[in-house]
């Protein structure tokens, strides 16, 4: 009497792999994708939060130095419950801790402060001043404007500086691009080209809108109105139009797998060999 046949225990698992959506390293090769996505941007960011307030505290040492040299540390040392601490030996720890609040106050009050004054005349103008001083040093010039974009593309709240979305034919016939209007264009544009209305456009280039596109001047003729808020065009161009449809919820329900192909060249090329093997064998018939 044999044993049961391997083979029938490995079809099988091949089977209840392929009615669950996929083997079990698939399906933890997405589990562990789907931690290290969302992990990421918490460990950065809390590693960024480090080192600012380490830099603060850092920052604060002189001062410190100071209170130590007019004595005012030591007369705090005298207070009966930090002499306790001391003598439990906890002491370094709650100054430790004491510093990082205090630094954390301090961040939150200088971009308080920094904000409140940049939300003003005067202090746009000291800002300029600033960020033109910043980018004139090589290299780190460039490094500032490219965090400056990013900034002012969060302060932009979904795109209000763009006025309206439309639809622009360009390169070719029946070719469209999404683009948005900022604003009328200037007199003198149409003076030299000859038309009369005219609109100022941006042509961002997906998938990141920051770094790039075309500022054009389009006849009002040529733009083509289409059913989509600002709000749906930015987000469109991010996805490189994956979250443009028949609605977004649907339209952006890919799972790893569906990325993976799209990207996968090799798939994609076994997609076109299929497809012409089968009307080779179509043809044969």
């Amino acid at each position: 009497m044999s044993g049961p046949d391997p083979r029938d225990r490995s079809r099988r698992l091949a089977s209840t792999a392929r009615e669950t959506g996929g083997s079990i390293y698939d399906r933890t090769q997405q589990t562990l994708l789907t931690g290290i996505a969302i992990t990421i941007p918490v460990i950065v960011t809390l590693y960024i939060l480090t080192v600012v307030l380490d830099f603060i505290s850092g920052a604060l040492d002189p001062f410190i130095a100071l209170l130590r040299w007019f004595g005012i540390i030591e007369q705090f040392e005298r207070v009966r419950f930090v002499s306790l601490l001391i003598e439990v030996g906890v002491y370094p720890y709650v100054v430790d801790f004491f510093t990082e609040f205090v630094a954390l106050i301090v961040l939150f009050l200088l971009v308080t402060t920094i904000g409140t004054v940049g939300r003003n005349r005067y202090g746009e103008r000291l800002i300029d001043v600033f960020d033109f001083a910043i980018t004139s040093i090589p290299g780190v010039g460039t490094v500032y404007k490219s965090f400056r974009r990013m900034g002012d593309v969060m302060l932009d709240e979904g795109g209000e500086n763009f006025q309206d979305i439309k639809l622009v034919q360009c390169f070719e016939e029946d070719v469209y691009v999404l683009g948005f209007v900022t604003s009328e264009s200037p007199e003198t544009i149409e003076t030299s080209t000859g038309h009369d209305d005219m609109v100022s456009m941006f042509l961002p280039l997906a998938p990141n809108p920051v770094t790039g596109g075309l500022l054009t001047y389009v006849p009002e003729k040529d733009v083509y109105d289409i059913d989509m808020t600002v709000e749906e065009g930015v987000r469109s161009i991010l996805t490189s139009g994956v979250a443009t449809g028949r609605g977004v919820e649907e339209s952006t329900q890919l799972t790893m797998d569906d990325l993976k192909r799209v990207t996968d060249l090799d798939w994609r090329e076994s997609i076109r060999t299929d497809d012409g093997d089968g009307e080779s064998a179509t043809d044969d018939e």
